[in-house]
């Protein structure tokens, strides 16, 4: 992978999780100064605006990676990897499947209960996302592209 796209995937990610993490804390935990307004604090809104602004730029960031680390290690034929991995992509496509209906959805329920599933699979996926690159010793002829001379280790 080149540093470049491990770098955007790392800083999109970051900005992802700490925008949805500050968002639902102000949503879900800090209780309205107003009974009549719905918004916990007036920082709420632009809290929920930077989330939905940054997490397409995390998802395409994800489909470098994709490219050049899972696919690459599946098409060769490399059977073992890490169980943070496999949450990884079994929670990415309805983390951002939930994430787009939530821009939607306009029954209250409806976007209660997806709100909810959005929150605890964007916890997982941040969670899988911090201990994905923890404890795996280097193996040789990880590199995936070896020409560039930025490219950096796949495990």
């Amino acid at each position: 992978m080149k540093r470049w796209e491990v770098r955007l995937n790392h800083a999109a990610w970051a900005l992802t999780a700490a925008t949805g993490l500050v968002y639902g804390v102000l949503k879900y935990f800090v209780p309205s100064a107003d009974p009549d307004s719905r918004i916990g604090s007036p920082w709420q809104p632009g809290f929920l605006a930077a989330h939905v602004l940054v997490a397409p730029l995390a998802v395409f960031a994800l489909g470098l990676i994709f490219r050049r680390h899972a696919l690459a290690r599946w098409r060769s034929g490399q059977s073992e990897g890490r169980p943070s991995g496999r949450i990884l992509f079994l929670a990415v496509i309805p983390l951002v499947l939930s994430g787009y209906f939530l821009q939607v959805l306009t029954g209250v329920g409806s976007r209660r209960w997806t709100g909810w599933f959005h929150a605890v699979l964007g916890a997982l996926f941040a969670l899988a996302y911090l201990m994905h690159p923890l404890g795996v010793p280097e193996r040789s002829g990880d590199v995936i592209d070896a020409n560039e001379e930025s490219a950096v280790r796949v495990d």
